[in-house]
Formats: structure tokens, sequence, C-alpha cells
């Protein structure tokens, strides 16, 4: 089994793990040299670095793979090419292209007869405020084509922030970017303690679409960076029908045919809109459905990769919540100074660990969007109640100063 890694992939351990029952991984790396000898455990290593695309696919046709994936955007086209070549299931090269640029695949979206917030593509011509408008209306999200993990994603509520916005990006070294009106939130989904959004994970592969688990989202920080998820989902039975109704959609009109699919969701007041889909696994969340007593994703996509067809039981049964809580920084932040109380995290019932992702000295900055979370805490409780306290305890005992 290939896989194109890169340094955003999935934890090596992890991948490990959910291919012990399945199959032999075969690393490939396109511009990383560095994880050679890490990602030596898992098995063989193939270095593509600067090689075209021919000299790539005879590299690793040589390794003899039954299937390939990636778990990172960025590695979608190229695997994509390698797969075309090898004649191994994956995304088509036209629909790796949709996957990675937001405006191909709101018209692919369109064209499926979704409806969605009204958007336009900016161009690198587009400087003043009509030109990068257009006919939409305020509040609008800024947010790169191809950009992932709401990295420079903010919301303009005028046309000063909109030009900020767009200067920001593109002094990132974003040019390609997507203006679209912002979605109105669901007030009944939403509720006090939730996000008006969620993401689905599904696997496809032989002609069966399975959707496994519906996450729920906890407040986001302002202004797109998620601060966690929880699974089973806290919505009703017949919203996640309607969720999972439109994702299917989403998935069959962007012409997703095998692999693991992350998509996001908005509620709103005329029914669930799709935010984006991914042709990937989500980040983040294979442990959480772990914790909640549901499926092994990393394994279950790997599987659709090599020619299984997923059954058609339905959502991932769980016997408890599993939850991600982040917690990021103010968006004043720019270096983090101390961090107190971890310890007393770890000590709290259902918490299975505690990860420190930006320890003190590190920088940080909110452009670069939900990963730079200062901590990750992942476990399981019986109820949402008990979900809320551990918010809260997580809330008291963590402390974090920045500069």
């Amino acid at each position: 089994m290939a896989v194109v890694q890169s340094v955003e992939s999935i934890n090596v351990f992890d991948l490990a793990q959910a291919a012990a029952g399945c199959c032999q991984i075969v690393s490939i790396i396109d511009g990383t040299p560095s994880m050679a000898r890490l990602l030596g455990h898992l098995g063989p290593v193939i270095d593509i670095t600067g090689l075209g695309d021919a000299e790539a696919v005879d590299k690793v046709r040589d390794a003899a793979p039954v299937g390939i994936a990636t778990f990172v955007d960025p590695d979608l086209p190229r695997t994509a090419v390698l797969a075309e070549a090898l004649g191994l299931p994956f995304h088509s090269p036209e629909v790796a292209a949709t996957l990675v640029n937001k405006n191909r695949q709101r018209e692919a979206l369109r064209g499926a007869g979704l409806p969605g917030p009204r958007f336009r593509e900016l161009g690198s011509g587009d400087t003043a405020v009509d030109s990068l408008l257009g006919d939409l209306a305020f509040p609008v999200v800024v947010k790169p084509s191809a950009g992932a993990a709401s990295r420079e994603t903010t919301l303009a509520a005028d046309g000063q922030h909109l030009l900020d916005a767009v200067a920001s990006a593109r002094a990132a070294g974003f040019e390609a970017m997507v203006v679209e009106e912002y979605l109105a939130d669901s007030e009944a989904a939403m509720a006090p303690d939730f996000a008006s959004f969620v993401s689905v994970e599904s696997v496809i592969g032989g002609g069966r679409l399975r959707h496994l688990a519906v996450m729920s989202k906890l407040p986001l920080a302002p202004p797109f960076r998620e601060s966690g998820h929880f699974t089973p989902s806290h919505l009703p039975d017949a919203t996640i029908d309607e969720i999972l109704d439109v994702v299917t959609t989403a998935i069959h009109g962007i012409g997703i045919v095998v692999g693991g699919v992350h998509t996001e969701v908005k509620l709103t007041p005329s029914g669930p809109r799709i935010i984006e889909v991914n042709g990937r696994t989500g980040g983040a969340v294979h442990d959480v459905l772990a914790e909640a007593g549901g499926c092994a994703l990393i394994e279950a996509a790997l599987r659709v990769a090599l020619g299984e067809t997923p059954s058609d039981e339905g959502l991932s049964p769980c016997d408890r919540v599993g939850f991600r809580i982040n917690v990021q920084p103010p968006m004043s932040a720019r270096q983090v100074d101390s961090i107190e109380g971890v310890e007393r995290v770890r000590e709290l019932s259902g918490i299975k660990s505690v990860t420190v992702l930006h320890p003190p000295g590190d920088a940080v900055d909110w452009r670069l969007g939900t990963d730079q979370q200062i901590l990750a805490v992942v476990g399981a409780v019986d109820n949402l109640a008990d979900l809320q306290t551990i918010r809260r305890q997580v809330g008291e005992l963590v402390s974090v100063s920045y500069r």
C-alpha cells in the first residue's frame, strides 16, 4: 500500500496501527527527505523529490503497490497522477484538482444542484473594494482557494476589513482566493455550547458510500478556528439525515469514487449547506472516534484504497462521547510565554491524552488557522453534561500567557 507522505500527514504511529491488520505501508516522500528515517519504521520509503511524473511513476511501480492514498490536501494532485499511471483506485486528476480548489469545488457543487453561498473568485488584479466584492453582500468570508485548517480565513464586515483580509492573504503567498457570502447560523443547532457546523467522515469504494461519523463542533475561536469536536453528534436524527443526504449529493457531484472523505457542513435556517469537501479523512478525528468506541477510521480509508467495498451498516455505533478540546491563542498573541496546569488536566477522569503543540517560546499567529492551537485534550465521557464539565475544568486549570 503506497501512501504519499508529508510533514502535515497523519501521525506515523497511528498509521502503523491502522495498517497492521490490512497492509504493508510503502511511504512516498516528495520534498521531505528529513522524514525518511522516521517513515522507515513503517516499511520501505521511496523518495520522488525532484523527479518528473514519468520518473516518479517508474520508481513507485517497482514497489508494486496494490493501493495508494494520502492524508494531506496538497498531496492529492500528485497522488492522483501516480494512481492514474499505475492503474490504482484513487481520485482522478480532474477530481483531485477540484478538491484542492475552493472555486472549482463551488462550481461543482452548484452543478450538482446544491444550494450554497454566492461567491466569486479573486484575481491578482482585483484591488478595489468594488472589484473584490462584485455583487456580493457583506458580511463575506475571505479565504485562499487552496487553503486548509482555516488559514488566512476571516470574516469581513465592511470594505476596509475586506481589503485588509485580502492584503494579509496575499502577503502570506496566496494569490488565488475566494470571497463568499457568510451563511447565517442556525440558532437551534448552535445553542450556547456548540458551533453551527459539523463534519462528516465517510469512505467510498466498490460503488458504495458509507458515512461513518458525524462530528459536532465546539464554539469557534475567532474568526474561524476550531476549538474542538465530539461524536456522536448532539443533533436529532432528522437533522443528521438531512446532513447525510446533502453530503452524499456533494460527494457524488464532485465525482469521488474511492477513498476517505471529510466534509464540513454549515447548519443554516434554510437547512444544511456544504462548506467544503476534502478528499481524505479529517485531521484529528480518528482518535476521537476511537475514544467514542467507534470504528477505526484510518484503517477503513486504507481498506477502500486497497479495493475493498465498505459495509452498508451506516454510522459507526458509539457507546461514549469522544472529544477533542483545542486551546487556541487569542488573536492578539504573538508568542507563547508560559503554560500551566497541563498535569492537572491529565489527572481528570476521562482524559486519554493532553498534547502540548506549541510550547513556551513558540511563535503563534491566528492567521495560520486552527493548527496554531496551544494544546489538545482528547478523551471520552459518558454524556454531553460530562463533556461540558470537562470543558469547564480545562478552561479553569490551563493557564497560558502570551507576548
